[in-house]
């Protein structure tokens, strides 16, 4: 009999036992509306049958609306340490200010209409299948309300179906 060998989640750090808390951008569209939010929630995964992505949007970002609006996103992989300086400006303007994209010194590309950051050394088209608002209410350790969600600002969850993968 083969024996299973205990190890814990920080040693294992690569493909989908990624752990770490890298950040990687959501990009989404309406008409000529582009925008990225810099995101370290989600996942991918496989439901009803398909290849899925799962990411977390705070309610409050324009990137949200745009993903409500289009119902497609891209998630675009870039080095977190060499675009260390982008990743902070995206995270601390509005794309409803400003071309934050443009200000992060990143450039769109697009892949059949959905928009993508060039500078992404992997990317996953995604078309939303599912959207709820993660309700506080359902949390079962109410340690992480208090300290992810102090200011009543909820994530919107989305399951999209993986449509594409591109790799540099």
């Amino acid at each position: 009999m083969r024996v299973f060998q205990p190890v814990e989640p920080e040693e294992i750090e690569n493909g989908a036992y990624a752990f770490g808390g890298r950040k990687f951008l959501v990009t989404s569209c309406d008409g000529d509306k582009v925008n990225t939010t810099a995101v370290s929630y989600g996942g991918v995964g496989q439901m009803w049958g398909r290849r899925v992505t799962l990411i977390c949007v705070r309610k409050n970002r324009y990137t949200r609306e745009l993903l409500d609006a289009s119902k497609e996103y891209s998630m675009s992989f870039l080095d977190n340490d060499e675009f260390r300086g982008a990743l902070k400006y995206l995270e601390a303007v509005s794309g409803r200010d400003e071309d934050k994209i443009k200000g992060a010194r990143l450039n769109v590309g697009y892949f059949e209409g959905v928009p993508l950051i060039e500078e992404a050394s992997n990317v996953l088209i995604c078309k939303v299948l599912f959207r709820t608002e993660l309700n506080p209410v359902g949390f079962l350790d109410d340690t992480i309300p208090e300290e992810f969600y102090k200011n009543k600002d909820s994530h919107m969850i989305y399951v999209g179906e993986i449509t594409k993968v591109l790799i540099r």
